[in-house]
């Protein structure tokens, strides 16, 4: 697909407004076609096929046709569904209220069948429509086969974390914790209880001290995320973990396909999306969160809604399948771990209070990224497909074995998991940190050593719901990784951890390697307009990472470019402080990696 008709913006300028999506939330209705649960939508994309999955309540077979280049006529496929127990309503569920909403409202039918099928055989960077025929409905849909290595002209992926998806979210706006404030400009609306912005979009505590609501709840923020998104038409949407809130939680995963393969947007329809293990896919939400110590079976049941979901291509062990995979998509290689299991187990409570760092100190990364469970526990409820992250392990041995099979390709090597390694958020503490979530990135540094030996161009994480970049160069020549932590799709908003954890402390900067944060290097700017005070530009917003790979020919050995744009999703205040639509804005962090023969990254 060439993108070269589409205009990157200029840092700070609006290239795209879009009308905000207040449609009513979406009732307890199927998608578009009372006969599809979930409409098609792509995975495993590659230069001979893609694969096509959909689910229906009966389990009644479906007809998949495709047509195009090289495919005489059209193909057909006759799809079964096959039940997928795991994916049942609780009884929990079934009863749960939510403030706001109907009781119910949201829930669909009892039964999920699984349909899903891999097509093959067809031509390398080539565009394919195909139709899928269920009861008496049809839905129409289009995809694209990846390019060849050596014939593709660009290619662009988009990268988020952290969407969080849940029935809540309709009604619920999260914190927006205070940020920079620009020179020249006002100070930030009251937070006061019964101050406007209070009325308008309602106001919170946050270690005791009172800061704003973000004028858009958790849903409307993640539509126009994915709305702008489609606009962009990439070739692959990458989301680095922590899709739903709870992967034991089913109305979250109905809100999630509801969203970009149902009644509330259709953007998987055409765009294969390359998904990664959160530390929410493991916690069961209201059906007990991370079960206890005796009994695990809730993160059994969580990470067993994720496999039916997803297919990813093989990584040759079967027993962590989807777990981590590796995608090509032309010249660019996409490594995807699994970053929820470090060995040796450790928790916050294995240290001491005597023995525990504070402030800035880091006496290393630690093994483990979560205390929740462990993996006698875990395999004690049942399950069986934990992947340990760190050297030696199935899945270290393997990541491995694809970095050196990348770079003897001359591949560009891109990798996402969910830890962010190098965070000044609330997970970039290490474990024996006095003040540590239990659940810091920071284990995931043990990568650094190979991704920077092998020429990694970008890591891609979140985790610590916050917009950040950091660059690591550990042999001082120039020549590093960006690491991102992309975790504002359309849930919390946080940013830099201030110390102690309150907001009346000066901030931690605790990630010595943080090059831009979106709450403190694009300061708010607020001005008053008619006695109310509204937001002309900056602040951290929901967004996304748009990743670009140009090919250029130039005299030298640079062969590609990567450019990594920061972008939000501005809303745009009325009088009354309503939002009226939210602008496509691109953040001042603009990237650009110029890429050498041999896929490595180049200094200047």
């Amino acid at each position: 697909m060439s993108h070269r008709w589409k205009t990157i913006a200029a840092a700070g300028v609006a290239a795209l407004v879009l009308p905000l999506g207040l449609a009513a939330p979406a009732t307890g209705s199927g998608p578009s076609g009372d006969d599809f649960r979930i409409l098609p939508y792509l995975q495993s994309p590659s230069e001979s096929g893609i694969r096509v999955t959909w689910f229906t309540e009966d389990g009644e077979p479906g007809e998949l046709t495709v047509r195009g280049p090289g495919i005489r006529g059209d193909r057909s496929y006759d799809v079964a569904g096959e039940l997928q127990p795991e994916l049942a309503y609780t009884d929990a569920e079934r009863s749960e209220e939510i403030p706001g909403l109907e009781q119910g409202s949201w829930l669909l039918g009892p039964d999920n069948y699984k349909h899903t099928v891999e097509i093959e055989g067809l031509r390398p960077g080539h565009r394919y429509r195909y139709t899928v025929r269920q009861g008496d409905s049809t839905v129409r849909g289009h995809f694209e086969t990846a390019p060849t290595a050596d014939d593709w002209r660009d290619i662009r992926l988009i990268a988020m974390s952290d969407a969080e998806t849940s029935p809540a979210g309709r009604v619920q706006k999260r914190e927006w914790v205070d940020g920079a404030i620009a020179d020249g400009g006002e100070s930030r609306p009251s937070a006061a209880e019964g101050s406007e912005w209070d009325q308008v979009h309602g106001t919170t505590t946050n270690s005791g001290a009172r800061v704003l609501q973000y004028p858009l709840t958790e849903d409307e923020g993640l539509r126009e995320n994915f709305a702008a998104v489609e606009k962009r038409s990439p070739d692959a949407l990458l989301l680095a973990g922590d899709l739903v809130q709870g992967g034991g939680y089913q109305p979250g995963w109905d809100e999630f396909f509801g969203l970009l393969a149902g009644p509330n947007g259709d953007l998987l329809t055409s765009v294969p999306i390359l998904p990664a293990f959160g530390n929410w896919e493991s916690f069961g939400a209201i059906n007990d969160g991370y079960g206890t110590p005796e009994d695990r079976t809730p993160v059994v049941r969580s990470r067993a809604k994720f496999h039916a979901y997803f297919d990813s291509p093989s990584n040759g062990n079967p027993q962590h399948q989807d777990n981590y995979y590796r995608v090509d998509y032309g010249p660019v290689t996409v490594l995807t771990l699994d970053s929820n299991n470090g060995e040796p187990d450790d928790t916050a409570d294995s240290y001491a209070p005597e023995d525990k760092i504070s402030g800035r100190e880091y006496t290393g990364p630690g093994t483990d990224t979560q205390e929740n469970f462990t993996r006698e526990e875990y395999e004690a409820a049942g399950g069986t497909d934990l992947s340990d992250y760190n050297p030696g392990s199935p899945q270290w041995q393997w990541a491995e074995q694809q970095l050196q099979d990348a770079r003897a390709d001359g591949r560009i090597v891109l990798v996402q998991f969910h830890h962010s390694p190098y965070s000044s958020g609330e997970h970039g503490l290490p474990m024996n940190h006095e003040e540590t979530s239990g659940q810091g990135g920071t284990p995931m540094r043990v990568y650094h050593p190979l991704f920077e030996e092998y020429g990694v161009a970008a890591v891609i994480s979140g985790h610590s719901e916050m917009f950040e970049r950091s660059f690591v160069d550990a042999d001082g020549d120039g020549v590093g990784v960006h690491y991102y932590d992309v975790g504002i799709s359309g849930d919390g908003l946080r940013g830099v951890r201030h110390e102690g954890g309150l907001l009346e402390n000066p901030l931690l900067n605790y990630n010595t390697f943080s090059q831009w944060t979106a709450d403190q290097s694009e300061p708010e700017l607020w001005t008053s307009v008619g006695g109310t005070k509204r937001l002309l530009a900056g602040g951290k917003h929901y967004g996304h990472l748009e990743i670009d790979i140009d090919r250029v020919r130039r005299n030298d050995d640079r062969t590609a470019r990567i450019t990594l744009t920061p972008v939000h999703l501005f809303p745009v205040l009325d009088d009354d402080l309503s939002v009226k639509r939210t602008e496509r804005r691109t953040y001042s962090d603009e990237v650009v990696i110029d890429i050498d023969q041999q896929g490595r990254p180049v200094v200047g």
